[in-house]
């Protein structure tokens, strides 16, 4: 009978539940659905959306792109200009632990490293932004470049609270203040790469400067990036303007083509003691 132990547990895992994801080349456009590399093309910009609203329960677990990551969206168009562009969405009926671990995006990333790409860029707004950050803090070597988190809520945000279908609830939960600080905590042996760039664009709605309208800034550029010197770029938009306005679009284009390299601690703390007030 305990010869049978190892079969039976490697058919458990094989028959874990895995979220469903999608991932699309949209710049420029396959002919054949399968992705290319442009001639002479050596980067690569990985979009990454967030919280979806689901009208219905039965969507929660169906991958569905934002209109940022189409192939005709201003975005895609201008990040066109410095990159082939490829596009990702997942089902939201997990926790961001559990789409990192069995969604295909890792995956795909070394897909990419396959067809030649030298840089990999992932663009993760809001959760999309934790999860390109947790994707590779557990697959150091998987051959990104840079992450540019765009409001991403690393300390979480009161707004994950706000709950409309029970299936969606395990990933709103990981997206609460509680749920990250419980997931920083159990990843606090965790450190972002040091070859890999990373910089935090840190959205602001106004100038008391508290929050985007969904996540506070405090949780955006949070103390354990600082602690790593990670560079930030404040900008004034809300949560979803950012990938649709002009002036956001020009400011990702610029992050993914200009080096991102680490602050020094004094300029870390230069910058959050002017930005905050403090």
């Amino acid at each position: 009978m305990l010869s049978l132990l190892p079969a039976v547990c490697t058919a458990l895992v094989l028959q874990a539940p895995q979220v469903e994801s999608r991932f699309n080349q949209v710049a420029p456009v396959p002919v054949d659905g399968r992705p290319v590399r442009s001639e002479g093309q050596t980067r690569a910009v990985v979009l990454i959306h967030g919280y979806l609203l689901h009208v219905k329960a039965s969507s929660v677990p169906h991958p569905r792109f934002r209109d940022w990551q189409q192939p005709r969206s201003a975005l895609v168009r201008r990040l066109a200009k410095e990159a082939d562009v490829f596009s990702y969405s997942y089902g939201q009926d997990f926790s961001i632990d559990d789409i990192v671990k069995t969604g295909s995006l890792r995956s795909e990333v070394a897909g990419l490293r396959r067809l030649g790409y030298r840089e990999i860029v992932l663009i993760g707004h809001s959760a999309g932004g934790v999860i390109a950050r947790q994707l590779v803090e557990d697959n150091p070597d998987l051959g990104v470049t840079k992450v540019i988190q765009v409001c991403a809520p690393n300390g979480g945000t009161p707004s994950a609270k706000t709950v409309v279908h029970r299936n969606q609830k395990p990933f709103l939960d990981s997206l609460t203040e509680e749920g990250r600080q419980a997931s920083l905590k159990a990843r606090a042996d965790k450190r972002f790469p040091a070859a890999v760039e990373f910089v935090c664009l840190l959205g602001y709605a106004d100038e008391t400067r508290e929050s985007d309208g969904v996540v506070p800034c405090l949780c955006q550029w949070t103390d354990d990036l600082r602690k790593q010197c990670v560079p930030v770029a404040p900008f004034c938009a809300r949560h979803n303007q950012v990938t649709r306005t002009e002036p956001g679009i020009e400011l990702l284009a610029k992050l993914v083509r200009e080096k991102q390299p680490r602050w020094a601690a004094a300029q870390v703390d230069r910058t959050f003691k002017e930005f905050f007030k403090k």
